[in-house]
């Protein structure tokens, strides 16, 4: 099993040569869902120089965190775009905080202007939508084949809101992991991680429901099917994305619907903690 940390940051426009810091102390929070809104990312950098701060915080430029075990692979967990960073002196130290957003820049840049007829290819539009916000996409082959849009509609504003909009019409929504837009269907996996969770390959917690109703209200339905918990730093383990978890209270297939990534490359927490959906 792994156990020597390694975390690396890499910070600068895009396109172009980041700057690599890997030799100091580095801490990150990552909020990671299966919402349209893009994920959210804290990291923490210690004892920064003033003259790298000023060069790698600012605004829109590029992040890629990396993060894992020196005896196995370190590989990236964050990609995102940088919103804004800070730099204050904690007792000794100074702390550079960056606040990092996945596909931010992408979809604030995903302008459009577009009119379509009645019975418009529904795939046309999705298609167009994603190649406006400028980002892979996997799932495309969800939207039912033939599907025609209902009606006719003009639009100027955010590609990413139309997207959003016309795979609803369809029981379908997307979430953007890594600069990669993902379309989902509820109660269906993006795709499967391969990994079996136990105690012996990662699994830190048992993992307990996050609510025991099962009746009431829909919200609470559908938490009486969530269960919780939490395992070592796997970089796959992002919302969309289906697990098999063993232990004493529960042996299933999961899609992951919340993933909270954090930890730093010294002595705190370096874990995952994971919201997941009982697959059929």
């Amino acid at each position: 099993m792994a156990f020597i940390r390694q975390v690396e940051v890499i910070i600068g426009p895009k396109g172009g040569e980041g700057v690599k810091i890997n030799n100091l102390k580095i801490a990150f929070d990552i909020e990671k869902t299966d919402k349209p809104e893009p994920n959210t990312a804290k990291i923490q950098i210690y004892n920064l120089s003033k003259e790298t701060h000023d060069k790698i915080c600012v605004a829109e430029n590029h992040c890629t965190l990396k993060a894992g075990y020196a005896d196995e692979t370190v590989t990236a967990i964050l990609f995102g775009d940088v919103v804004k960073g800070t730099r204050k002196k904690s007792d000794t130290e100074y702390v550079s905080e960056i606040e990092v957003k996945d596909g931010r820049v992408a979809v604030q840049s995903g302008q459009v202007s577009v009119s379509y007829e009645k019975n418009t290819d529904a795939l046309t539009i999705v298609q167009e939508m994603i190649d406006a916000i400028g980002l892979p996409s996997k799932g495309t082959e969800l939207i039912p084949a033939g599907a025609k849009y209902p009606g006719a509609f003009s639009d100027i504003g955010q590609a990413a809101d139309i997207l959003r909009e016309v795979l609803n019409k369809y029981e379908l929504h997307y979430t953007i992991q890594n600069e990669m837009i993902y379309i989902l269907k509820e109660g269906e996996a993006s795709e499967s991680t391969g990994l079996l969770l136990t105690t012996e390959t990662g699994l830190l917690t048992t993992p307990q429901p996050v609510s025991d109703k099962t009746e009431e209200t829909d919200t609470e339905k559908e938490a009486a099917n969530r269960w919780e918990f939490r395992t070592m730093l796997f970089p796959q383990l992002i919302p969309g994305a289906a697990c098999k978890v063993e232990s004493s209270t529960i042996t299933t297939e999961m899609k992951i619907a919340i993933s909270k990534f954090t930890g730093d490359n010294w002595l705190s927490d370096f874990a995952i903690d994971i919201e997941a959906e009982v697959l059929a």
